[in-house]
């Protein structure tokens, strides 16, 4: 039976790199159902550039089709797979890029669209979503998933586990090796057991892209 969750109780610290990204603009306000909040994800540190403005007039625009690898986002769920969600905006620079990077890469584009559930989530509009979070379907609208995953520059990508709840949440552009490296560290694993509360998880992955030659040990 489709429910509406119980009230947000904060908002998910999502801090694990503060990547080159987008300030985030104020989306429609609507009034917000009410919804469980995820466990929150502790700080973590992996070279990190600081999130920028951008301008807000673009050229025109270059046609960017994700439709054969995304999802239609009415409906998110894992569907037995690892998942990922990123927000996005349609005036922000790296969020192009980023398509760009995953129009451009058969290894993103493969394993996005087969290996994992993916969606896009536009900030610039309010929608309704039924997601299906640890086998419960509920009604949640964008605006309320931005507030729960403490979404304030684009991209963002949330890296989910099976049961659709959040691995790693990457605030900013990440770059198309680390984006790879990123995907097979989830499908690798090497985060079960390891606590998602800490910055545990962040210095897994940091020993991940090290041993990848993704960044140099410092």
């Amino acid at each position: 039976m489709i429910k509406t969750f119980s009230k947000v109780l904060g908002l998910l610290i999502a801090a694990l790199f503060i990547f080159t990204g987008c300030e985030d603009k104020t989306v429609v306000t609507e009034t917000k159902p009410k919804i469980m909040q995820e466990k929150p994800v502790a700080q973590g540190k992996i070279e990190t550039h600081a999130a920028k403005k951008v301008e807000t007039k673009m050229a025109t625009p270059k046609k960017r089709d994700l439709s054969n690898i995304v999802q239609d986002n009415s409906k998110i769920s894992s569907n037995g797979k690892y998942g990922l969600i990123i927000f996005e905006s349609s005036t922000c620079k790296y969020c192009d890029q980023l398509k760009d990077d995953i129009l451009a890469s058969d290894i993103l584009k493969n394993r996005l669209a087969n290996d994992f559930s993916t969606y896009t989530l536009s900030i610039d509009t309010n929608k309704m979503h039924l997601l299906d979070h640890q086998g419960e379907m509920s009604q949640v609208d964008t605006n309320t998933l931005k507030d729960i995953y403490g979404i304030q520059a684009t991209p963002t990508l949330i890296f989910t586990d099976k049961q659709t709840q959040s691995i790693l949440v990457v605030p900013g552009y990440m770059g198309p090796e680390q984006f790879e490296a990123t995907l097979e560290f989830i499908d690798s694993k090497r985060w079960e057991g390891v606590n998602r509360k800490t910055g545990d998880i962040y210095k897994e992955l940091k020993q991940f892209y090290i041993e990848k030659g993704i960044i140099k040990e410092s």
